[in-house]
C-alpha cells in the first residue's frame, strides 16, 4: 500500500510539473522567489522577470509585510492564484501637472523560442490598484526575438502583438481581467514584455473618482501570464503508445517503439520510483522514431515491473505507463 501511495503522489508531482511546462512562461504567476520583498521596485525578487526600463516594478508576496498579498500600499488584492503577483505603472505624471508619460514594464525570456507559422495563445490577467486616479485602455504584451530596453520610464515605440480592447477601461478594482488574444510567430521570438506601449497622445483614460489632478496615475498588478501553442494536434496523436513490451530475447515484442515523433521531441521514462532511467532527457532531443530495449541510458537490463513516460513535444505532453515484461 506505501508503494502505491508513492506511485499516486509521483504521478501528482510530474503531472504538475507538466502542466506548467506547457506555458512558455516561466514563473508565470511570481511564485518563484529568490527572497521576500521588503520595499518597493524590487521586481528582482521574483525568478526571470526582470526590468527593461528605469521604472521600478513591484513585487508583492505574501511572505512580505510591507509588499504583502492582499493587502499593501498600492491597493487590496488576493491572488489570482498562488501568493503573489506583480504591479507596474502604465501612465503617470513624473512631474507635477506635467503629462502622463510615465510608464513601467515587465519582461521575461521564454522557455523556448518561438516556431515559425505556429499560432500561440497569449493570456494575462490585470486589476486596477485600489488607489489609482485613472483608468486606461489597450494595455499589452509585445513578443521579440531580443531583449528591447529603455534608460528611461517612458514607453517603447513597439507594437504589442496583444492588447486589451480600445475603449474598453479596465476600472475594476475588485476583480481580475483577462486580456488574451492569438498571434502567429514569426519565428525566433524569446522574450515577452507587459505594459502600456502607447505614448501621451494614443493613451486613452477614464477619471476615477475622487481625482486629484496633480497625482494622477494608473497602477495595475498582472498575475497569470500564459504563452503556448493554440494548435495542439500532431501526428503522433494518431499513433498508438504501447502499453507493454517483453524484451526477453525471443524476437518478439522485443523492444518499445515509438513513431512519428515530431521534431524537438524529448522522452523520459522513470521506474517506480521516480528515477530516470532511459530516453531522450533535455538538453537532447529527437525526431521520428524512438526505440527502448529495456535497459537503462548505461545500458543495464531494467527490471520486470510498470514504468512511467513523458514524451514532450513543442506542441503538447504526453503521459502514461508502460510495463516490461521478461
Amino acid at each position: 500500500m506505501k508503494i502505491k501511495a508513492f506511485l499516486v503522489i509521483l504521478f501528482i508531482l510530474i503531472m504538475a510539473i507538466f502542466c506548467r511546462a506547457q506555458n512558455l512562461v516561466p514563473n508565470p504567476s511570481f511564485e518563484d522567489t529568490i527572497s521576500c520583498p521588503n520595499a518597493g521596485g524590487q521586481l528582482n525578487q521574483t525568478l526571470y522577470w526582470f526590468n527593461p526600463t528605469s521604472g521600478s516594478p513591484d513585487y508583492y508576496n505574501l511572505c512580505s509585510n510591507g509588499m504583502g498579498v492582499p493587502l499593501n500600499g498600492a491597493g487590496f488584492q488576493y491572488a489570482l492564484s498562488g501568493k503573489a503577483y506583480v504591479g507596474v505603472y502604465v501612465a503617470a505624471r513624473m512631474i507635477l501637472n506635467g503629462p502622463l508619460e510615465g510608464r513601467e514594464y515587465i519582461q521575461a525570456a521564454l522557455t523556448d523560442t518561438l516556431i515559425q507559422g505556429k499560432e500561440y495563445c497569449i493570456s494575462f490577467s490585470v486589476s486596477l490598484g485600489d488607489y489609482s486616479t485613472i483608468a486606461i485602455t489597450q494595455i499589452g504584451a509585445h513578443l521579440s526575438i531580443t531583449p528591447i530596453s529603455l534608460a528611461t520610464p517612458l514607453n517603447f515605440t513597439v507594437l504589442p502583438q496583444i492588447v486589451s480592447p480600445a475603449n474598453y477601461f479596465i476600472n475594476d478594482t475588485a476583480n481580475w481581467h483577462t486580456i488574451q488574444g492569438t498571434y502567429t510567430a514569426l519565428g525566433g521570438e524569446k522574450y515577452i514584455t507587459i505594459g502600456n506601449f502607447k505614448d501621451v497622445t494614443n493613451t486613452d483614460t477614464m477619471n476615477l473618482p475622487p481625482t486629484v489632478s496633480p497625482s494622477l496615475f494608473s497602477y495595475y498588478f498582472i498575475d497569470d501570464v500564459s504563452l503556448q501553442l493554440c494548435d495542439t494536434t500532431s501526428p503522433f496523436d494518431e499513433t498508438i503508445i504501447a502499453n507493454v513490451f517483453t524484451p526477453n530475447n525471443d524476437g518478439i515484442n522485443e523492444q518499445w517503439v515509438l513513431n512519428n515523433l515530431p521534431e524537438k521531441t524529448q522522452v523520459q521514462i522513470y521506474n517506480r520510483w521516480g528515477v530516470l532511467v532511459a530516453g531522450i532527457a533535455p538538453p537532447f532531443t529527437i525526431q521520428g522514431t524512438y526505440k527502448w530495449d529495456g535497459r537503462t541510458t548505461s545500458g543495464v537490463p531494467c527490471v520486470e515491473g510498470t514504468y512511467f513516460y513523458l514524451i514532450s513535444t513543442p506542441e503538447k505532453t504526453y503521459k502514461g505507463f508502460v510495463q516490461l515484461v521478461r
